[in-house]
């Protein structure tokens, strides 16, 4: 090269300063398939989404993803949501969250004749598309074409920010992070337990008052089993993920 700077040294400069990921700019907006936005639906078929690093070759990602698609459709199916959240309130300092306790029992259910219906490399990610049928039936496949996310915030996203959403719907919320599966896979958690804590909460207060001091702590408690709580669809802007979860729930268990 010219002015005395070797090729490779350029090269890696224009890498760092542009950023690079498996041949497309970090920087750009990425092209997510349509089933991975909104989630095929109709029929009594359960879709969910696998996902895995983003290796240089796709087959190396995807039997991971298959196997995390094959859980994913598990917990769908049925799964039972403990949960408890612990709020302190002081004077002066108003009520806060102090702490939070899960356990997510996905039951044993075997699910036979699981479709891998796709797979992609897309945002630094495998996915894999799978999907179930109670009644053994095939489903037709979605539509595999590609675009970025909206710039505008679907309508279910502002309903969230403005309310919640009915009974049998909750959206998960996730930062970004560096490994974008992990945001995912925090965002359909996070929406799951927001509609365990929707169809039931026990409030019980934990009082720590004294005479001179008054201060109170309140558990919540949820503990639901959840079926067919599958993701109808995803978005996500320069900073976060967030994930639109619907099922029903077919027994509580706190009173």
């Amino acid at each position: 090269m010219s002015d005395g700077v070797p090729f490779g040294i350029a090269f890696l400069v224009a890498l760092a300063v542009v950023g690079y990921d498996g041949g497309q700019c970090i920087h750009a907006q990425p092209a997510y398939p349509a089933w991975f936005k909104t989630s095929p639906s109709g029929g009594t078929a359960l879709w969910a989404v696998g996902y895995a690093p983003a290796y240089s070759n796709l087959s190396d990602g995807v039997s991971v993803a298959k196997a995390d698609a094959y859980d994913a459709l598990r917990a769908a199916h049925r799964m039972v949501i403990l949960g408890e959240k612990l709020y302190e309130d002081a004077p002066g300092y108003g009520a806060s969250i102090e702490g939070r306790s899960f356990v997510r029992m996905g039951l044993p259910d075997t699910l036979h004749s699981v479709s891998y219906v796709d797979s992609v490399r897309a945002g630094g990610m495998t996915l894999v598309l799978a999907t179930w049928a109670p009644d053994g039936g095939s489903s037709r496949g979605p539509s595999s074409s590609r675009s970025p996310f909206s710039s505008t915030r679907p309508s279910w996203v502002e309903q969230e920010l403005h309310g919640g959403h009915a009974a049998r719907r909750a959206v998960g919320i996730a930062p970004r992070y560096y490994n974008l599966e992990s945001s995912w896979r925090t965002a359909e958690t996070r929406a799951r337990r927001r509609l365990a804590f929707k169809a039931a909460s026990h409030v019980r207060s934990l009082n720590t008052s004294s005479d001179e001091w008054k201060h109170d702590v309140k558990s919540i408690l949820t503990g639901v089993l959840l079926r067919r709580a599958q993701v109808v669809a995803r978005w996500a802007d320069k900073e976060t993920c967030y994930v639109l979860v619907e099922g029903t729930v077919e027994a509580v268990f706190t009173q």
